[in-house]
């Protein structure tokens, strides 16, 4: 059985037009209990309707595996941040800059860099997590940044 861990932090605010604003964040560190933590997480937030936590969770661990299997995650970890409006749900994604992440996002530009493919030599497929990560999410996209590199879900 998993383990599940705390949100590091709830608010309940209310935004400008007087709707309840409801959001939460979490730093999952690298390592073999990052899916737990990341899961355990979405499964404590009160405001999400089941459906809505299933696709945080489809979604979320792909990222997460992308981002520890392809990219330079420091010790400082992913902070994950979840947020919900009545226009919908965000979910997005921040870690340490990195050179992977900024030419992984440049080359997504190109619709045939981002389609699923299958590697000869390697003899498996590439892209199919992300392209289903692309049907379950309204959008997603890919910021690098000076420090923080961000990928920003909206469902």
């Amino acid at each position: 059985m998993p383990s599940f861990s705390q949100p590091s932090a709830r608010c309940f605010d209310v935004a400008c037009d007087g709707a309840a604003l409801e959001r939460s964040r979490i730093h999952v560190s690298p390592g073999p209990d990052a899916f737990d933590t990341y899961d355990g997480f979405v499964r404590s937030l009160g405001f999400l309707a089941n459906s809505e936590a299933c696709a945080l969770i489809v979604a979320g661990d792909e990222i997460i595996d992308n981002l520890l299997t392809h990219g330079e995650v420091s010790e400082a970890g992913v902070t994950v941040l979840v947020r919900k409006r009545a226009s919908g749900l965000t979910l997005a994604f921040f870690v340490d800059s990195h050179r992977e992440f900024s030419e992984f996002a440049s080359c997504l530009e190109r619709v045939e860099a981002s389609l699923p493919r299958f590697d000869e030599r390697e003899r498996r497929w590439h892209g199919l997590g992300l392209s289903m990560c692309r049907n379950v999410a309204k959008t997603i996209r890919y910021r690098p940044g000076l420090y923080v590199d961000r990928v920003f879900l909206t469902f």
